[in-house]
C-alpha cells in the first residue's frame, strides 16, 4: 500500500471519527464504531507493511533500475472489476486483467492479512496494477491464503478460519445492508426531527470511502430503493 493510500485511509478515520460524534442512534454509534477500531488497527498494519516493504525494496532497487533503458515511468491502475465465490474453505476473488499471463510469476504478488488483502501485478505494458479490498467480512489465516495466475485472470483464494457462509465480502458492505434494512423497516418516511435523518450522509460518506465492494453494494441498494414506491402515512 502506499504512503498517499494510507492518508486516504486516515482521512477516512477522521472523517468517521465526526461522524460517530454526530450520531445520534446508539446502533449507528455502535457500527461506527467498529469501523473505527477498524480502520485504526488497518492503518496502523498497513504502515508496518510500508516499513517493512520499503526496507526489502532498498536491497533490489538498484539493481532493477540499472536494467531499465531511461527514465522509464509506469503508471499505477487501481483495478475495480472483479467477481467472488465461496466454499467451505475458501473465498475466492476473480480479478479480471487482460494479459496478465504474459508477465513473469513474480511480477504477481498479493499481500495477505487477517482482516485485508493486496494484489500487485507490476509491469504489466509499463502500467502497475493494484486492487485492495480492507475490511474483510471475517478473519482469514493469511498463511494459508494464496493466488493464481490464469489467462487475463487473477484468483485470489482467501482461506477461511472457519466454514461459515460469507453474505457480505467485507464489513463495511454488511453495515451497509443494515443500515438500508432498518431504513426500510421504519415503514415510514424520515422527517427532520427523526435521528435517522442523518443516514444518509453517514450512507454517503461510506460510499465515498468505500472499496469497490462496497461501492457496488451501495449502487444496488440505491437502485432498489429508488424502484419501490414510496409508502403513504
Amino acid at each position: 500500500m502506499s504512503r498517499e493510500a494510507i492518508e486516504n485511509l486516515s482521512l477516512d478515520l477522521e472523517e468517521m471519527r465526526k461522524l460517530a460524534g454526530s450520531a445520534q442512534r446508539n446502533r449507528v454509534q455502535q457500527m461506527l464504531a467498529i469501523d473505527i477500531r477498524k480502520l485504526e488497527t488497518d492503518i496502523q498494519r498497513q504502515r508496518d507493511l510500508l516499513a517493512a516493504q520499503a526496507s526489502s525494496e532498498q536491497t533490489i532497487a538498484r539493481p532493477v533500475q540499472t536494467s531499465v533503458p531511461g527514465d522509464v515511468r509506469r503508471y499505477q491502475v487501481e483495478l475495480k472489476e472483479y467477481a467472488w465465490d465461496q466454499s467451505d474453505k475458501f473465498i475466492k476473488i476473480f480479478v479480471t486483467v487482460n494479459g496478465v499471463q504474459q508477465v513473469p510469476e513474480d511480477n504477481v504478488n498479493v499481500e495477505f492479512t487477517e482482516n485485508s488483502f493486496q494484489l500487485v501485478i507490476s509491469d504489466l505494458n509499463n502500467k502497475d496494477y493494484i486492487f485492495v479490498v480492507n475490511n474483510l467480512l471475517n478473519s482469514i489465516d493469511a498463511e494459508k491464503s494464496y493466488r493464481r495466475v490464469k489467462s487475463d485472470m487473477v484468483a485470489i483464494y482467501l482461506a477461511k478460519q472457519g466454514p461459515a457462509k460469507w453474505a457480505h465480502l467485507t464489513l463495511t458492505a454488511k453495515r451497509l445492508q443494515d443500515l438500508k434494512d432498518e431504513r426500510l423497516s421504519d415503514g415510514k418516511k424520515t422527517t427532520p426531527d427523526d435521528p435517522s435523518a442523518g443516514l444518509m450522509n453517514i450512507m454517503q460518506q461510506l460510499y465515498d470511502s468505500g472499496d469497490p465492494e462496497t461501492k457496488r453494494m451501495f449502487n444496488k441498494a440505491w437502485h432498489e430503493s429508488r424502484s419501490k414506491p414510496t409508502l403513504e402515512q
